[in-house]
């Protein structure tokens, strides 16, 4: 199944079953993008939701090469694509970020390289702007079904609420948590809004 969900077409496909499609639509308001701001999409997949954005200034980091392709096919000139994480040199080379998209990768990541990541985020961002998560989680009000289907999720790090706060909480000063609810979609997704960089001690 994974080898499959690495095809774009499969991929969408499997979002839209699960309401990931809807979900990462439903981000996007949470992000609050506007005309001509710089954002930076890690973790982009296929970058399907691009098509929802207003003009801006779109970066998006992937490190597999099919998901990158099938973006820029569709896409072209409206963004910007990688075949590679987002690192430190590419904070340098592309200047602050007014928003940060991050749908579906910290479950995919250790604590010590989501650490890593959110302390870069939290350095690369302007003042005034924010960072959007999404990613799958386990929490106590999930049914049988929905809980068989976090616990199945490709990532190999889904953490509870509490635990993907508590890994935002030390970079961020202000940290919103939700599990956002939406007809038919499974309650597996947790959201997250992350502002403010935590002052250096």
């Amino acid at each position: 199944m994974r080898a499959l969900l690495s095809l774009p077409s499969v991929y969408l496909g499997f979002q839209a079953l699960v309401g990931g499609t809807k979900m990462r639509s439903l981000c996007l308001s949470l992000l609050e993008p506007a005309p001509g701001q710089r954002i930076a999409d890690i973790g982009c997949g296929p970058a399907y939701y691009l098509a929802e954005l207003p003009a801006v200034d779109y970066h998006g980091f992937d490190t597999d090469a099919r998901y990158i392709d099938h973006a820029r096919k569709r896409f072209g000139s409206r963004g910007r694509f990688y075949v590679e994480p987002f690192t430190h040199v590419h904070a340098d080379a592309l200047g602050p970020f007014d928003r940060v998209l991050l749908m579906g990768l910290l479950h995919h990541l250790t604590d010590s390289e989501c650490a890593a990541l959110l302390s870069l985020l939290s350095q690369c961002l302007r003042p005034g702007g924010r960072v959007v998560t999404l990613d799958t989680v386990l929490h106590d009000r999930q049914g049988s079904m929905e809980r068989w289907l976090a616990r199945n999720d490709r990532g190999q790090y889904v953490r509870s609420p509490s635990g993907f706060e508590a890994l935002a909480k030390s970079h961020f000063s202000d940290v919103q948590g939700t599990l956002p609810s939406l007809p038919r979609v499974p309650s597996i997704y947790y959201a997250m809004v992350l502002k403010q960089r935590v002052s250096p001690a």
